[in-house]
């Protein structure tokens, strides 16, 4: 009976042992699984960081091209009205002055 008690002691202490050894092994997983992730957010947070100034120097240009594009619309469209204008300036005035007159 003695014997079956000791047996079942050195089991326990068997299992106390092998239970902090799984635990140590826990603990050092988990810390290195917290460096991996931490690791994994500062290159997502890198590369986030360099698309989105990609994207942002993207539409800069983009703006600024459909800004000029517009300026040189606007630019040559006023040219042509004042070129109609000073061509026809005097069938213009003629056209006005009639209308108040009414005739």
């Amino acid at each position: 009976m003695e014997t079956v008690i000791k047996k079942l002691s050195e089991i326990e202490n068997a299992a106390k042992t092998i239970m902090a050894d799984a635990n140590g092994q826990v603990d050092v997983l988990k810390g290195n699984m917290d460096e991996k992730t931490a690791a994994f957010d500062a290159k997502v947070k890198e590369e986030t960081a360099q698309k989105l100034d990609t994207l942002r120097q993207e539409l800069q240009t983009q703006t600024t091209d459909a800004l000029a594009k517009l300026r040189a619309d606007t630019d040559a469209k006023l040219t042509s009205m004042n070129q109609y204008y000073e061509a026809r300036h005097d069938e213009l005035s003629e056209s006005i002055y009639k209308k108040i007159i009414g005739t």
